[in-house]
C-alpha cells in the first residue's frame, strides 16, 4: 500500500499524491468544532485541542474500536501539529512515538527528519485545527479499524527562520489503519490527500 502523509504540512502532499482508497464507504459518525489556538503543551493522555465528538449506537465491538481509534487520532493530530510547531526533527517525540508504528512510524520519521533539514514550522500563532471529522472506513483491509477523516489545516502558516510564511496548510482528506500492537492500538498506515472540500 502506498504511504501517504496525514496531518502534516503542505510540502508532503505533491500533485502526484497515491490517494488509492481514500474514498471507500463512509458512515459519517462525529465531528468537532473548530477550536482556537492556545499555547499548546505535549499531552498524550489528554488531547487538548483536537476533540472529536462521536455519539455511535452504543452495545457492539466496533463501537468500542472506534471510540478508541478515534482518541489515538486526537492525539495524533495534536502531536504531529506539536512537531511542525518545533519544525520537526530527527526523532519522534516520546507522546508521538506511542501511538505510530511499523510503515506509518517510517514514513514520518522519514517526513520530520525532511521538515527538520528544510527549517521550516507552523508558526504558533496559526496553530490549530479548523473543523475535524472522522467516520468509521468500511473494510478496514486487514487491520483492525480503519477511519476516514476529514481536517481543516487552512489556518496553518508554515515560516522559515526568517519569519517569513513560505507556504499555508490545507483542507485534507486521510484514510488511517489501526492495529493493536503490544496492547495499545496504535496508527500503521494511512493515506492522504488534499481536497477543494470534504466530509469523512
Amino acid at each position: 500500500m502506498a504511504l501517504v502523509m496525514v496531518g502534516l504540512g503542505t510540502a508532503a502532499c505533491g500533485a502526484d499524491e497515491d490517494s488509492t482508497g481514500a474514498t471507500g464507504g463512509i458512515t459519517p459518525v462525529a465531528s468537532v468544532a473548530p477550536t482556537p489556538s492556545p499555547a499548546l503543551t505535549p499531552s498524550a493522555e489528554a488531547p487538548k485541542f483536537v476533540k472529536v465528538t462521536a455519539t455511535p449506537a452504543p452495545g457492539t465491538k466496533q463501537d468500542a474500536l472506534f471510540l478508541e481509534a478515534k482518541k489515538v487520532y486526537e492525539t495524533y493530530l495534536e502531536q504531529t501539529l506539536l512537531f511542525e510547531q518545533e519544525g520537526g526533527g530527527e526523532t519522534l517525540p516520546p507522546d508521538l512515538e506511542k501511538v505510530v508504528d511499523r510503515d506509518w512510524r517510517e514514513a514520518i520519521e522519514e517526513y520530520y527528519a525532511k521538515v527538520k533539514k528544510r527549517g521550516h514550522f507552523v508558526r504558533h500563532e496559526s496553530a490549530g485545527y479548523g473543523l475535524v471529522s472522522i467516520a468509521h472506513h468500511e473494510g478496514s483491509e486487514g487491520h483492525v479499524i480503519a477511519i476516514d477523516s476529514c481536517v481543516d489545516q487552512r489556518s496553518w502558516e508554515f515560516i522559515d527562520s526568517g519569519g517569513n510564511v513560505v507556504s499555508r496548510g490545507t483542507l485534507k482528506r486521510n484514510q488511517m489503519f489501526f492495529d493493536r500492537i503490544s496492547g495499545r492500538m496504535v496508527i500503521v498506515d494511512g493515506l492522504s490527500e488534499r481536497v477543494d472540500k470534504c466530509k469523512a
